[in-house]
């Protein structure tokens, strides 16, 4: 009796288990090859999310879309100070949200909540401040030790990329 209550709850939590998605181009969708992953949580030894096992074939498509949005999707229509101003606001949203998001990571990686949550909690200092870099962005004049030579240096986005992260504090480095 004990087996099957354990197998019939085991199936209720599998139903009720989130699935993920890849958010690539504006919308959510499956990874190309339809596979998803177990993560577990490290307290319990449950599953408790289906993450999309994303391939090269996804990271490309990702990359593609996300070169078109920059130039010549709404983000590449902005100004830098609107841009500034949206990354200013990713700030806030993480500072609004620390609570959930780190519930979240403390279950997918088994790190310590206060850990996470102080993460969090200082992480928009970084979006805040280079979302106030975002229209400053300025040159600068080398000394040489040469007369008739002049440098310059500019800073530019290198654009695009695709970057993976350690597992233990996705949050923390996706700044």
């Amino acid at each position: 009796m004990q087996s099957r209550l354990s197998t019939l709850a085991y199936k209720e939590i599998k139903i009720q288990m989130k699935r993920y998605q890849l958010f690539i181009d504006g919308r959510y969708v499956d990874p190309v090859k339809f596979e998803w992953f177990d993560t577990v949580n490290p307290y319990t030894g449950d599953v408790w999310a289906r993450i999309p096992r994303g391939t090269k074939e996804d990271v490309d498509i990702a990359v593609a879309a996300a070169s078109r949005a920059l130039k010549s999707g709404s983000w590449a229509m902005m100004t830098a100070t609107a841009r500034g101003k949206l990354m200013r606001r990713l700030g806030d949203l993480v500072l609004e949200n620390a609570q959930r998001l780190a519930e979240t990571e403390v279950r997918d990686n088994g790190k310590l909540m206060t850990e996470v949550l102080n993460q969090l909690r200082s992480q928009p200092e970084w979006w805040w401040y280079f979302g106030g870099l975002a229209d400053k962005i300025e040159g600068a004049v080398v000394p040489l030790d040469k007369s008739d030579a002049f440098a310059f240096t500019t800073h530019e986005p290198v654009g695009v990329v695709a970057a993976l992260t350690a597992w233990n504090s996705p949050l923390l480095l996706s700044r």
